[in-house]
């Protein structure tokens, strides 16, 4: 028999067959975990241990023994695959690749790296709406401010063009930067 047995699946339908609570009572996770029951005695050996590879909703591959003991969270799949080889050696293992998206459900014993990358981004997701309302309002308070701005300036030369014309009888243009050294009529 080959060493490595590659078992997949198009789609795979998923359940919820092991939750956090039963991976690792101590530590409580948002979402349950959801993956497939392990195919039966007729396509798998009980001995051959079966290692689930697919993606979470982030895009990160995720990398789970079927009896929810390993697991680990990865940024590429080829580390998420050489994880399963690694925890299943000796002997190898068949891998079983998911396609709808799953989260862990138990710690991680992957790449350090996703977690924070995960957490950003959830906390990014969550504050999206609140930022944008921010900057909505920002964009909003600026347009106000720019057009008074602007009806100020406006104001100040139709001023200026009103005294040009009162005392220079519009032959003469106002070039000073304040009105100290204008001439008096």
């Amino acid at each position: 028999m080959n060493k490595w047995l590659k078992y997949t699946h198009a789609h795979v339908p998923l359940s919820p067959a092991i939750g956090p609570a039963a991976a690792n009572p101590r530590r409580s996770f948002p979402t349950p975990a959801k993956f497939p029951r392990r195919p039966n005695l007729t396509v798998l050996s009980e001995a051959i241990p079966l290692f689930y590879i697919g993606q979470n909703r982030h895009g990160f591959w995720v990398a789970r023994d079927a009896e929810a003991r390993n697991g680990g969270l990865f940024l590429r799949k080829e580390s998420a695959l050489r994880f399963a080889r690694e925890k299943s050696k000796p002997g190898g293992c068949a891998t079983m690749f998911l396609t709808e998206p799953v989260d862990l459900g138990i710690e991680n014993q992957g790449s350090r790296f996703v977690e924070p990358i995960t957490a950003f981004m959830e906390a990014a997701a969550r504050r999206a709406p609140a930022v944008v309302a921010i900057f909505g309002v920002i964009a909003t308070e600026w347009r106000k401010l720019v057009a008074e701005i602007s009806h100020a300036f406006a104001g100040q030369r139709r001023n200026r063009e009103a005294i040009e014309q009162e005392l220079f009888h519009g032959k003469y243009r106002l070039s000073s930067k304040d009105d100290d050294d204008l001439p008096v009529p």
